[in-house]
């Protein structure tokens, strides 16, 4: 087990590339249900994450959804695009947790991993035609199970399925590309019983991108934030 850990983080960059990562930011689009639109994702040590959409509104104006974790709250808002203010409102708990398992750097088996999770080797399986190993965490306080697929060639992540009591979301990822010693996927499938199918292209990968802290923060939620 450990040895396919190693390999796989070592494949992804090595522990030396990715300890120097402080931040990451990616720029693409998303599309879902018929439609693209823009979404930048901006993570930065420890378990920081801040995600944007931008979509059309009424009068040709565009507005940003964010949602984001400072790594203690998350946090949600809606605004003109270019606007300077914003009211930022608290995520539900489920969806909260969501997002903080999602911050931070790392790839995500390496995150738990380092989290101290127990990882399992629940044998080996045909991932979409590439050979792979199944590595199965069960997380009882969530009652969440996670399923990493690794391949046994590359040692690449090639998918992540995610089942708690009422959802199941499958996390596909393609075409690897090397940044400042770390890969990172370019393009990404997400299906869910909940959302439908998402596709992610990712067009813009910059490493240690320079963040203030206040750009994750929740402060306040019943005031006005200015960015």
């Amino acid at each position: 087990m450990n040895n396919i850990l190693q390999k796989h983080l070592e494949a992804t960059g090595g522990p030396k590339n990715w300890d120097s990562v402080e931040s990451i930011r990616l720029s693409g689009s998303i599309e879902r249900q018929g439609k693209t639109v823009d979404l930048v994702i901006v993570k930065k040590r420890p378990n920081q994450i801040r995600a944007t959409i931008t979509i059309p509104g009424p009068n040709n104006e565009m507005y940003q959804m964010i949602r984001a974790h400072d790594g203690h709250n998350g946090w949600t808002a809606t605004r003109l695009a270019g606007a300077t203010e914003m009211v930022r409102k608290p995520l539900d708990d489920e969806a909260a947790s969501d997002l903080l398992a999602d911050s931070g750097v790392l790839p995500p088996l390496v995150k738990l991993w380092r989290e101290g999770a127990r990882i399992q080797l629940a044998g080996t399986e045909n991932f979409e035609g590439e050979n792979a190993f199944v590595l199965e965490i069960e997380q009882s306080e969530k009652q969440h199970t996670h399923r990493f697929f690794v391949s046994r060639d590359s040692y690449h992540l090639l998918a992540h399925h995610i089942q708690t009591p009422t959802d199941i979301t499958e996390t596909s990822f393609y075409n690897y590309t090397e940044r400042q010693g770390v890969y990172l996927p370019t393009r990404t499938t997400m299906n869910a019983k909940s959302t439908g199918t998402s596709i992610m292209h990712v067009k813009s990968i910059e490493i240690g991108v320079g963040i203030y802290k206040e750009y994750f923060n929740a402060g306040d939620p019943l005031q006005t934030a200015n960015y």
